[in-house]
């Protein structure tokens, strides 16, 4: 996936060579615009995406390609962060090395300071198509799906204190607690683009879901319930992850502007 991912990029910036050559009008005419895209996203978990973890948020880069006739190829990455993982720290952490109330004693015997959340990342290409309406032959409606690599994990922040860092939860026997999976990802977007003449003023909103088709990442889960331990993770179970929400884009073109034309007497 990360080969067929990369040689998607290489195509696109090839692409955008080709497009900045020659200086184009792209208010009067449909034209091929490369560009770079910053990307914000909201999302709201479904199915056991919504077990485990809260809405979250997402930020990301892109490398887009619009064709003259407004097909668009995408090639991004996003970061996944939410603040908001299900249930108490007793269900994230087990049973044993948690107090009744949830907390860690450090390595110095008093409570250690520390916060869970979730943390992601989303890889993609993606074909789609800009259906012009307003106000020019490039910006309008669009629509575009792809396929991806998706992973999330609960991450443990935890203060470095010199005498009272929580070893139970630290370094690599974070690995033993953080659920981390991931698999495969399809991707749904439609919404709508604008193209002008200035290099600050394109943008665009869309709706979108994801869905992936995930695993589990780690060998296995330290936690113990009801004094027996999960154990080895099933190599055979699969989860079906899925995220909905909205994303907003500032696009950043790399056309050249059509030259201003002046007449003498």
């Amino acid at each position: 996936m990360r080969k067929i991912l990369l040689s998607f990029a290489l195509m696109l910036v090839f692409l955008a060579q080709l497009a900045a050559q020659t200086p184009r009008n792209i208010m009067k005419e449909s034209i091929p615009v490369a560009m770079f895209q910053v990307t914000y996203a909201f999302h709201l978990p479904a199915f056991d995406q919504k077990e485990t973890y809260g809405v979250s948020n997402t930020i990301g880069g892109s490398f887009a390609y619009k064709t003259e006739s407004n097909w668009l190829l995408t090639a991004n990455g996003n970061y996944i962060f939410g603040a908001k993982v299900q249930g108490d720290r007793i269900d994230v952490f087990g049973e044993g090395i948690t107090t009744e109330h949830g907390e860690i004693i450090g390595g110095g015997g008093s409570v250690a300071m520390f916060s869970i959340n979730q943390r992601g990342l989303h890889f993609q290409a993606e074909v789609g198509k800009v259906f012009p309406i307003w106000p020019n032959p490039n910006s309008g409606i669009f629509v575009q799906a792809g396929v991806g690599y998706l992973t999330n994990r609960i991450r443990i922040d935890y203060q470095q204190e010199m005498y009272n860092t929580p070893y139970q939860v630290a370094d690599d026997y974070a690995y033993g607690y953080d659920r981390m999976r991931g698999g495969p990802a399809f991707h749904f977007e439609a919404g709508y683009i604008y193209f002008s003449d200035s290099r600050l003023a394109n943008l665009s909103a869309s709706l979108e879901v994801t869905y992936a088709r995930t695993k589990d990442l780690r060998d296995y889960d330290f936690r113990v319930f009801n004094g027996v331990p999960v154990g080895y993770t099933d190599p055979n179970r699969r989860y079906n992850d899925f995220y909905y929400g909205i994303r907003l884009s500032w696009n950043i073109p790399t056309y050249q502007r059509q030259p201003e034309t002046y007449y003498y007497n």
